[in-house]
């Protein structure tokens, strides 16, 4: 089998990203619409023109549908972006080389973390919150992948 070659940046992703980021700001977290997963996906498919969470869309609208489609348990998220980069053909890279537009797995006081995806400055990985997007320092960055 070969290694996919992973994906390429369009032209002019950071303004689609930016204006991502600007929609999305006071945006609730909503199972199924508007999640970690899916946010991530969303910002990836942003960048490239490729949507990773095709085969999740609008097949959950609760954690119990979500956890049955993506797993449960503390490990899931990071499972299902393991299983997203690797089809993909994004690099696991350091978190201290992560940079804008990349996919991270945080800690985000939750048990089961979340993905987020960084922001412009290279200092905040953001993700769904109660309040809009939560903005996470890199201390909280466990994992990250190369979009």
């Amino acid at each position: 089998m070969t290694k996919p070659a992973g994906l390429k940046r369009r032209r002019h992703w950071e303004r689609h990203l930016a204006a991502q980021f600007k929609a999305a700001a006071h945006r609730i977290f909503s199972w199924g619409s508007f999640d970690c997963a899916l946010f991530a996906c969303d910002s990836i498919a942003i960048q490239t023109g490729i949507d990773p969470g095709a085969s999740y869309r609008n097949r959950y609208k609760t954690q119990a549908e979500a956890e049955a489609i993506l797993g449960a348990g503390k490990d899931a998220l990071v499972q299902t972006a393991e299983t997203i980069t690797k089809q993909f053909g994004m690099a696991e890279i350091g978190v201290n080389h992560a940079r804008r537009g990349d996919l991270v797995f945080i800690n985000n006081g939750t048990p089961q973390g979340a993905l987020a995806v960084i922001d412009f400055t290279g200092t905040f990985a953001l993700c769904p919150g109660s309040k809009g997007l939560m903005q996470v320092k890199r201390h909280r960055w466990k994992r990250a992948w190369r979009v």
